[in-house]
């Protein structure tokens, strides 16, 4: 069903929000926030050195414009459904509409938990580069949970305002970040890197003397986690219809572009020689190129960035799950309460308090069994959200193809957007799927059971939404009927269709 507005009701509180502040995003805050998210220096400075050494090797950067493109076929089916479909939920409401309330619900349900623990994880390389720091710069001795803690306290409090004071503060991050690396990325082609230009490293032959290409392709879609964003504050942007397919486009075509130059630069600045360097450096990698081809004062802009880049893409993830948490409350999945808005500030503000609250007890749990915040809470907990991710993301392709399966198509072009464009996404998710599962081990640096059954956990999660809709199907068929409900005005057009939400 769809509804203009809905209220909730509670003891002595009368009528309680439940709108997001309309129009409140301007189109290029949404770039922003879905570029932060995707956290540009953090991939420069450890994927795309992980990928020359472990994966694409010399053929890193052709490698990121291959998955750009893929990304791209991706775009086309996911802005078809942005054009009909304005809601927080996202990738929950849009898999309702397409495969049905028990898919959907599975789907959101995997979606909301993945958010909510990348948001958490990310706090590992957070706490641990501003615990080292505050011990280089300030000779202060903090450990790094009490940074990370304190982090999303501070976080919390930025998203109980309105959502543009969080726009605000990823968009200075995004800036500062960008802009350094695209120094050191073009300071370093400029001055010939190593062994002058290497226009070579783009012949796809490049792969076939790659250390492993599937790890290689692996670590470049997963720098574009989290590009969903764009959706996701649809119900609060101006001309939602319009914005967020091009914000979509705009964020995958930026971020490609951006990223396979710098793995360009990254190559150019050891040449030849980039693949051994790389299994050496690793994680100082890209700080060392900005040693020999900057000036002194890039290292340290870079150590205090890549801390404030750590902190923007958890932000931004911690926006994510709780706008997810958030729709699911106003749903009446889960608590009511959580589906409630500020009064004056129109933020998700009990879903923010929750989210902050699931990230902070991670964290706590992770520092009390003496757990390492990179290699197990930053390394670990990432591979279990980017599964979920991803499995989300090929269902949504699916999901757009029944959608329209369902209302039409009527051009050439419906075709292609609709059926062989999502069509191709959906593949190329699920061979990501299976590239994340056949390299486990490597990924998470551990043969130890508790990482090889990720990929249950992944399922557990997803099954529990989907069972739990079967259950609310029989047990409150009214609970069941707003599973994936769509609030904003201008989807009363697809009241038709929804009701075929099965």
């Amino acid at each position: 069903m769809s509804t203009k507005r809905q209220t909730l009701q509670g003891p002595g509180t009368g009528e309680e929000s439940t709108d997001l502040l309309k129009g409140s995003i301007k189109f290029f805050t949404i770039v922003l926030m879905v570029t932060a998210a995707a956290a540009p220096l953090v991939v420069a400075s450890t994927y795309i050195p992980m990928s020359i050494a472990f994966g694409g090797g010399m053929a890193t950067a052709l490698t990121y414009l291959t998955a750009t493109l893929i990304l791209l076929v991706f775009s086309i089916g996911f802005a078809q459904m942005a054009k009909r479909i304005t809601a927080s939920g996202a990738f929950y409401n849009f898999t309702t509409q397409g495969l049905g309330r028990p898919i959907g619900l599975g789907a959101g349900m995997t979606v909301m938990v993945g958010y909510s623990m990348i948001a958490a994880a990310i706090q590992g390389g957070f706490g641990f580069f501003a615990s080292h720091m505050l011990s280089t710069y300030l000779q202060l001795e903090v450990p790094w949970w009490v940074c990370s803690v304190l982090s999303l306290i501070l976080m919390y409090c930025i998203a109980y305002f309105q959502v543009t004071v969080a726009g605000r503060v990823l968009g200075i991050a995004l800036v500062l970040e960008l802009l350094v690396v695209f120094i050191v990325a073009s300071v370093t082609i400029l001055r010939g890197g190593a062994e002058g230009q290497m226009p070579e490293v783009f012949n796809p032959a490049g792969w076939a003397s790659a250390p492993a290409v599937g790890i290689g392709f692996f670590f470049a879609f997963w720098s574009w986690i989290g590009f969903e964003t764009t959706a996701i504050y649809g119900e609060e942007t101006t001309d939602p219809k319009k914005s967020v397919p091009r914000a979509t486009y705009i964020a995958v075509i930026t971020l490609g572009v951006f990223y396979t130059f710098a793995a360009y630069a990254a190559l150019v600045g050891f040449g030849s020689s980039s693949v051994d360097q790389a299994n050496t450096l690793v994680d100082e990698y890209f700080f060392v190129l900005a040693d020999m081809y900057t000036w002194p004062f890039m290292r340290v802009a870079m150590d205090f960035l890549v801390v404030t880049g750590f902190f923007a893409c958890s932000f931004a993830f911690f926006n994510n799950a709780a706008r997810y948490i958030f729709s699911m409350g106003r749903d009446g999945i889960l608590p009511q309460r959580l589906g409630r808005t500020h009064p004056v500030h129109k933020s998700p503000y009990m879903a923010n308090g929750l989210q902050a609250v699931v990230a902070i007890v991670v964290v706590l749990v992770f520092a009390a069994i003496g757990a390492d915040p990179l290699i197990h809470l930053g390394g670990w907990l990432p591979i279990f959200c980017t599964l979920s991710i991803i499995l989300v993301q090929a269902l949504v392709s699916i999901a757009v193809i029944a959608y329209f399966n369902r209302i039409g198509r009527h051009t050439v072009g419906d075709y292609w957007k609709t059926l062989v464009a999502p069509l191709i996404g959906a593949l190329a998710q699920l061979v990501v799927i299976v590239l994340l599962i056949r390299n486990l081990p490597f990924l998470a640096g551990s043969e130890e059971m508790i990482v090889i059954l990720i990929p249950v956990y992944v399922a557990v999660v997803a099954f529990a939404g989907f069972f739990y809709a079967l259950y609310l199907r029989k047990a409150s068929p009214a609970k069941y009927g707003r599973i994936g409900t769509l609030y904003d005005e201008e989807n009363l057009e697809l009241q038709p269709q929804q009701t075929n939400a099965r």
